[in-house]
């Protein structure tokens, strides 16, 4: 049976409009893209200028650390390009960072939409405290972390009877991986609570597994810090903290929920 023209004109634009939604998902996707990568390479290009302070910046604990030895330290390059390699590397790195807020901002406005309101809340209460937990293990890690480090490298060096002569390569990739490795390691937590709140795991299922996070924990420091128990420590002892912190806040929320219920 051979379908008039209006039936045709119906059954294209019902499958007109079904592509139509995909078509401006892939628009909204491409867009972000391009917001993401325009506001990266504009706030890079912004840090050029501040490429010499944030070196200093990062080279503080160590100059603290040789005044209290009471002997002045200076790093060295020791090939033509390797200044040079190391301030783009500096000012990419300082320009992804503080290109984040902006970069989740755009994500947040993508992914949002397609979310249910109850996970967009989730979301977006979640980016305000990893903001401050990414900040806050940084921190931790520069006042704290980072001084102690350097100060048992020193030790070793003076143990062995050897002179410290390192590479501004060497010691800027030490402390920007110690530095990140701090502010991500800080956001686990907050993952955790936010798998809790979307059903993904239980109060007594973290409770269970006590031993198995310490375990993980403790393996995770590792790797993120140097080869010395007291770093390790640093990291380790705040993350476990932070995930008892994680337990509390879940049971919080489950008396809260189980009040709720009764009451209706």
């Amino acid at each position: 049976m051979m379908k008039n023209p209006f039936h045709k004109l119906k059954d294209r634009l019902l499958s007109e409009d079904r592509e139509q939604p995909f078509l401006e998902h892939l628009e909204a996707f491409r867009q972000m893209l391009f917001r993401c990568l325009i506001t990266v390479v504009a706030v890079t290009f912004f840090c050029i200028p501040f490429a010499r302070p944030v070196v200093r910046w990062l080279q503080i604990p160590l100059l603290k650390a040789a005044e209290a030895r009471g002997a002045a330290f200076e790093l060295i390059t020791t090939s033509p390009v390797e200044g040079f390699v190391q301030v783009v590397k500096v000012i990419f790195a300082t320009g992804i960072l503080l290109s984040l807020p902006l970069l989740i901002y755009f994500i947040a406005q993508f992914v949002l939409p397609g979310l249910k309101p109850k996970e967009r809340k989730i979301l977006a209460i979640g980016g305000f405290f990893g903001a401050w937990l990414f900040a806050g293990g940084v921190a931790l890690c520069y006042y704290v972390s980072l001084p102690v480090a350097v100060n048992i490298m020193f030790y070793f060096n003076d143990y062995l009877g050897t002179i410290a002569n390192w590479k501004i390569e060497k010691y800027l990739g030490f402390v920007m991986q110690l530095l990140i490795g701090f502010g991500i390691a800080f956001e686990l937590p907050l993952l955790l609570v936010l798998a809790g709140r979307m059903g993904l795991v239980t109060v007594d299922q973290l409770c269970r597994h006590r031993r198995h996070v310490v375990v993980g924990i403790l393996v995770l420091a590792m790797m993120l810090t140097p080869p010395d128990v007291i770093t390790q420590l640093q990291m380790a002892i705040p993350l476990y903290l932070l995930y008892e912190c994680c337990i509390g806040i879940l049971r919080l929320f489950r008396r809260a929920e189980q009040k709720r219920g009764t009451e209706e």
